[in-house]
């Protein structure tokens, strides 16, 4: 999306089709950076000097009950973009030297950054996690989007299930 956007960005996020932990500690031995592992959900962050990388094992996951964190499996890349909050965080460009640089691209997030929308992928997205109907509105203003109708439909339906989700976390989206 930054990328996209022509936004400096001195965050990565890799999704790995396989072995992200060990992709993680490998790395982060290589840049001499910091390392911390949340295995539960497959994921890792590397601080090294002015970078900060998230590598996270293509998942798929599921939520027990609305404000619930997700159960995570192991899944495809596919898998890993459909469980994503908008379409415009649910594009990825292809490292492999065969593909390098390929955007995958499935819910037409470009298109949506092109016409400066926040869009859900899915009915539930907002009761399956409440948080994203905080970040949707921290989107909106960052970057001067506004919300796909159906979206902002969506989000005055569901907010209520604010109160499914806990104060940390609340106070944390509000942090941001």
């Amino acid at each position: 999306r930054d990328i996209l956007l022509d936004r400096a960005n001195c965050d990565l996020d890799l999704v790995v089709e396989g072995d992200a932990m060990k992709l993680a500690e490998a790395l982060a031995r290589e840049v001499g950076g910091r390392l911390v592992v949340h295995r539960r959900f497959g994921t890792a962050k590397i601080r090294a000097r002015n970078l900060t990388i998230d590598l996270a094992m293509a998942r798929a996951e599921t939520y027990a009950h609305p404000g619930a964190l997700p159960t995570v499996r192991p899944g495809s890349i596919q898998d890993d973009l459909a469980r994503r909050d908008f379409a415009v965080n649910a594009m990825a460009l292809r490292l492999d030297p065969g593909s390098f640089g390929k955007l995958v691209d499935p819910f037409d997030g470009q298109k949506d950054l092109e016409n400066k929308l926040i869009r859900v992928l899915h009915d539930r997205s907002f009761i399956d996690d409440a948080t994203r109907m905080l970040r949707a509105v921290r989107y909106e203003q960052r970057f001067g989007f506004r919300l796909e109708a159906s979206t902002e439909s969506l989000l005055r339906q569901n907010v209520a299930m604010l109160r499914t989700i806990s104060g940390d976390r609340i106070r944390h989206a509000l942090e941001l």
